[in-house]
């Protein structure tokens, strides 16, 4: 949907990144860049167990924008 996005991590130094700092990193990079916050203070986090959960999960985020006529805030 147009109206948020959706990243694939894959963390193998957790000794001093969670995915709470990346996300609130990141954030703060892109506000600096549009010059205004343009995020709500939450996010959905999903932690992939195996090779097919990842599959099934890449193969959804390739196919999302095909699917944003059918969101509710779609303009």
């Amino acid at each position: 949907m147009s109206n948020h996005i959706h990243i694939l991590l894959e963390i193998k130094d957790t000794s001093n990144n969670t995915i709470s700092n990346i996300v609130k990193n990141l954030k703060s990079e892109i506000s600096k860049k549009v010059g205004e916050s343009i995020w709500q203070k939450s996010f959905y986090e999903h932690l992939i167990r195996d090779e097919k959960e990842y599959m099934q999960i890449k193969e959804y985020i390739m196919n999302n924008p095909f699917n944003w006529n059918k969101d509710q805030y779609y303009y």
